[in-house]
């Protein structure tokens, strides 16, 4: 089927933009797969990927929908994959004060030799949490790339977040690299999770800390 000499694409999204919700990949992975479409080509994830790179320099790993994988987001290669569920988890979501954040403004820097063992033993939190389906350790990843940020783009709340995810016997805190939200990971299987999560709910109403979502998220 040959391509259409041209066309229009017209988006519409709740993402708010800047804030670190992916707002940007979910804009350009549905542009390329709606032009995909409309020729009647069939991309490959990877495909997909690369033409989103190259199209804001770097992108999430959406195209892979829900498979863990350690994504090169700069290079939009896939560099670890694995066959199994992220584990049950309840994610009481923020956003954190602060105007949207320029991700193509955002200069890429080296990491030290001790950020890059830190980044090592995130791994090994990560495959384990993914192999074990356990969310301690996928909650104990996500804390430990948070505070790694710090140097980075850095969340002057994060510590109360902490708190509040060790007061509501949360497994830790996830953070957008690139913008404003959060949220405390929950995990689903423990008794009384949705207890916990209204909990934490409240604590962060309490900070003042606009809302985004509540999500239970399967694993599947």
């Amino acid at each position: 089927m040959a391509c259409p000499p041209g066309g229009e694409v017209s988006i519409h999204s709740e993402i708010p933009s800047g804030c670190g919700m992916g707002s940007s990949t979910a804009d350009v992975v549905a542009a390329i797969r709606a032009v995909e479409r409309s020729c009647g080509l069939r991309l490959s994830r990877r495909e997909v990927s690369e033409l989103a790179c190259r199209a804001e320099t770097a992108s999430d790993p959406l195209a892979y929908g829900c498979t863990p994988v350690l994504f090169a987001q700069r290079h939009a290669r896939v560099l670890r994959r694995w066959s199994g569920t992220f584990p049950p988890v309840i994610l009481v979501g923020c956003r954190l004060p602060g105007g949207p954040v320029d991700t193509l403004e955002l200069a890429a820097r080296d990491y030290s030799a001790g950020e890059r063992r830190e980044c090592a033993e995130m791994l090994r939190d990560l495959e384990r949490g993914v192999s074990e389906r356990n969310a301690a350790l996928l909650g104990r990843a996500a804390t430990r790339s948070a505070l790694l940020n710090q140097a980075r783009l850095p969340k002057p709340e994060l510590p109360e977040l902490l708190r509040i995810s060790r007061e509501t016997g949360g497994a830790g805190v996830q953070i957008a690299h690139s913008g404003t939200v959060c949220a405390v990971v929950l995990d689903a299987t423990r008794p009384r999770a949705a207890h916990r999560a209204r909990e934490a709910r409240a604590a962060l109403d309490a900070m003042g800390l606009q809302r985004t979502i509540d999500h239970v998220w399967n694993g599947a």
